[in-house]
């Protein structure tokens, strides 16, 4: 088996899909990264940025021009933790949890319609496989089927 083509697998699959989303999304002006972001801030509130960059696999210096843009369209806050007033918590504005929503409902169709027009793929092995796949790769010292026993 040539493994290197997963790396283009992957790839091509986020990059075909994050192009199908911006075409749809385009009054948002927000690149791939910075649409994912928004939708992780979403489900994850109130996390440091050394928080998020770790969970997403993210570079720090990277994250913090995307939380940049982020902050200047309005979609995002910065609050003072109030255990500790020089933490910076960050947290979806109520604008921000809107085009979320919009993200979440153009990723759910676009999924929807590669899966109806591809039957021989099993949606849900699909699914688990890029899971275990990821929480692999980012969680190595925790148990990957408790975690995705959750989502099941």
């Amino acid at each position: 088996m040539k493994y290197y083509y997963l790396s283009k697998f992957i790839a091509g699959i986020y990059r075909q899909s994050k192009n199908e989303f911006n075409q749809q999304l385009a009054n948002l002006n927000l690149r791939a990264t910075q649409s994912d972001l928004l939708l992780f801030i979403v489900e994850h509130p109130n996390l440091m940025q050394r928080e998020i960059a770790q969970q997403m696999v993210i570079d720090p210096s990277l994250l913090a021009k995307d939380l940049q843009v982020l902050l200047h369209q309005k979609l995002i806050t910065r609050n003072k933790d109030s255990a500790d007033g020089r933490v910076k918590r960050i947290t979806a504005t109520t604008n921000g949890k809107s085009e979320a929503l919009k993200l979440k409902q153009v990723m759910e169709t676009w999924w929807q319609n590669l899966f109806a027009q591809h039957q021989e793929l099993n949606t849900t092995e699909f699914f688990k496989q890029l899971e275990m796949g990821y929480q692999a790769i980012c969680f190595r010292d925790t148990n990957v089927s408790s975690v995705v026993n959750k989502h099941n």
